[in-house]
């Protein structure tokens, strides 16, 4: 399969064989961090490191803001959109919710990755972090009604919960 060239943001889309009834009235986007919404240089560290590498590396880079990954232009508009909502008194009720589930823990590389968005000026409405655990639980929880992801497992435990998923495609 041919990767697309850097800087442009490409997925495969996987609809699950039974869908779960999302909401009518607000549109629920949720993405992966590393490698989709960030560049995929963590990740790197965690393959060639292992976790005490990618540990390490988090906490000297705590308050470093990580590169784009291919996604975080789509972000950049979904709140830019939610933001002109939320101007015309749709705040409680914005039709637009979006999400942050990322195997990160809650410790350097959680604060780092929202310390991240922050410094983007990006505000999600809700951030989860799994910690290495399985996102099925939590995307059920949410209900989005698409999810993105660079990791086939993570996308099969959207399938497996009823989740439109997309597999990010990454040079790497």
């Amino acid at each position: 399969m041919n990767v697309p060239a850097s800087g442009v943001a490409a997925a495969i889309m996987f609809t699950p064989t039974n869908i779960i009834t999302v909401s009518e009235n607000q549109l629920h986007v949720a993405f992966d961090g590393d490698a989709v919404l960030f560049s995929n240089e963590s990740e790197l560290v965690f393959k060639s490191g292992g976790l005490q590498g990618y540990l390490e590396n988090e906490k000297q880079n705590v308050e470093n803001t990580m590169n784009e990954g291919p996604f975080k232009g789509f972000l950049d508009v979904l709140i830019k959109l939610q933001k002109k909502l939320h101007n015309k008194g749709l705040y409680k009720k914005c039709p637009i919710r979006t999400y942050l589930v990322t195997s990160r823990g809650a410790g350097c590389d959680g604060y780092r990755a929202l310390n991240t968005l922050h410094r983007w000026g990006l505000e999600l409405d809700e951030a989860v972090f799994v910690g290495g655990a399985d996102k099925g639980p939590s995307l059920q929880r949410i209900k989005p009604h698409i999810f993105f992801d660079d990791q086939q497992r993570h996308v099969d435990a959207a399938l497996e919960v009823g989740t439109v998923a997309c597999l990010v495609l990454s040079p790497n």
